[in-house]
């Protein structure tokens, strides 16, 4: 991956709008100049051998909205400055952006035969807002400053070492179409404001250690159970394990049924023990009121 910060002088480069160099075999980081590219909506770096962190600047391109880093070796953790994305969070001026821009999109391969192959003229608006960061060696939580980018519609995380929760705050992201976190190390509960996720038509949480029932009365029941196999301690449709009743609901129970039958002896201690203070008394003051000597004495 080129790293000289003469890439971007002068006249390079500076009003590149889509950077696509997938599967092209680069190594090294992503480089600094990138950031030089004020006018950079797409960024295709999928498919390499790309090392090192996800660089705190990408936050700050005030343009970017399509991102794809899968399949590298990018390490570290997800940077919360990538939460603050421009055009993640506040709707685009599309007249002024002149966002209406349209280009073609050559695809070559080799299959015995070379062929050529001309995707529809495409607009660029039309891509949706996208976060691809799968096949990593990233670790650490996923933010809750994720519920930012409220325009983000795809979100992809699976195949790498995320640890901590599922954030609450995924369910501020409305427009959120596609929600892969598969093959990580996430644990807990899966949070039922997923349920407000009214556009999600694609979801996936196996292999983690997620646990207790997947939420109901959602669009969660919709999805196929191996969105949610490889989770031991999660149960509930669509998987064929029914859940149990809750260890908190049954120690709640024991407590409610000890203090209700505790009210229900407390009554007979007191009789008791007023029957004990009854008879105790009147052994003693009445023997001393019946015998003159023990009284005298």
């Amino acid at each position: 991956m080129p790293s000289d910060d003469d890439m971007v002088d002068f006249d390079g480069f500076q009003n590149l709008r889509v950077l696509n160099l997938a599967c092209s075999d680069l190594n090294g980081q992503i480089p600094l100049w990138l950031s030089k590219l004020k006018n950079l909506e797409m960024l295709q770096l999928g498919c390499n051998q790309i090392t090192g962190p996800i660089p705190s600047w990408l936050g700050t391109l005030p343009r970017l909205f399509y991102i794809n880093l899968s399949n590298n070796r990018i390490s570290g953790e997800f940077p919360k400055q990538l939460c603050r994305l421009p055009r993640l969070i506040y709707e685009p001026n599309i007249a002024s952006q002149a966002d209406h821009y349209e280009f073609e999109l050559p695809i070559y391969g080799s299959n015995n035969v070379t062929t050529t192959l001309t995707f529809p003229t495409q607009k660029l608006y039309f891509f949706p807002a996208t976060i691809v960061l799968s096949k990593n060696n990233i670790v650490g939580d996923i933010p809750i400053e994720i519920g930012q980018l409220q325009l983000l519609q795809q979100f992809d995380l699976h195949s790498n070492n995320f640890s901590g929760v599922i954030p609450n705050q995924i369910s501020n992201l409305k427009n959120l179409e596609v929600l892969y976190l598969s093959t990580n190390l996430l644990s807990g509960i899966i949070p039922s404001s997923l349920a407000s996720l009214n556009f999600l038509r694609e979801f996936n949480a196996s292999y983690n250690n997620l646990e207790g029932p997947i939420p109901t009365g959602t669009q969660l029941q919709s999805f196929n159970a191996s969105a949610f196999e490889g989770n031991p301690k999660l149960c509930g449709a669509p998987l064929p394990n029914k859940c149990g009743p809750s260890k908190g609901i049954d120690a709640d129970n024991k407590n409610n049924k000890d203090v209700h039958n505790g009210l229900h002896q407390l009554p007979w201690f007191y009789i008791f023990a007023t029957l004990g203070f009854i008879v105790g008394f009147w052994g003693v003051c009445g023997s001393l009121v019946i015998n003159k000597t023990w009284r005298l004495a």
